[in-house]
C-alpha cells in the first residue's frame, strides 16, 4: 500500500514541485540576465552561458509538465535538460580555470 502523498498520479506534491521548479529556474535565469547586463569580459561570458542554461532549464521544466498530457514533449524535457547539463559543465570548466589562475597569482597552495 503506497503512501498517498508520494503517489505520482494523486499527490499534490507532483504538480507543486513542477511549478516550484519552473519558478526557481525563472528567478535564477533573471539573475543571470541582470548579471549579463551589468558585467563585462569573462563575467559576461559566464553570465551569458548561465542565462542560456537557465532558459534550457525552464524549457525542460515546462516540457515535463506538458509531457504529462502530450507524450512527445517528454523528449523535449530530456533534450533541454541535457543542454542545461552541458552548459553547466562548460561554465564549471571556465570557472575552474579562473580559480586556478587566481590561486597561482596569489601564491596559494593547490594551484595545480
Amino acid at each position: 500500500m503506497a503512501i498517498e502523498i508520494l503517489s505520482y498520479k494523486t499527490s499534490i506534491l507532483n504538480p507543486l514541485i513542477k511549478i516550484i521548479s519552473i519558478v526557481i529556474f525563472c528567478i535564477g535565469t533573471y539573475y543571470f540576465y541582470m548579471a549579463r547586463q551589468k558585467y563585462g569580459g569573462q563575467l559576461k561570458t559566464i553570465a551569458n552561458l548561465l542565462f542560456l542554461g537557465g532558459l534550457a532549464g525552464i524549457a525542460s521544466a515546462i516540457s515535463r509538465i506538458i509531457g504529462d498530457y502530450i507524450l512527445f514533449t517528454k523528449w523535449g524535457e530530456s533534450v533541454f535538460f541535457l543542454i542545461f547539463g552541458l552548459v553547466s559543465l562548460y561554465v564549471a570548466y571556465i570557472v575552474r580555470d579562473r580559480f586556478i589562475e587566481a590561486a597561482k597569482a596569489l601564491g596559494l597552495m593547490g594551484a595545480d
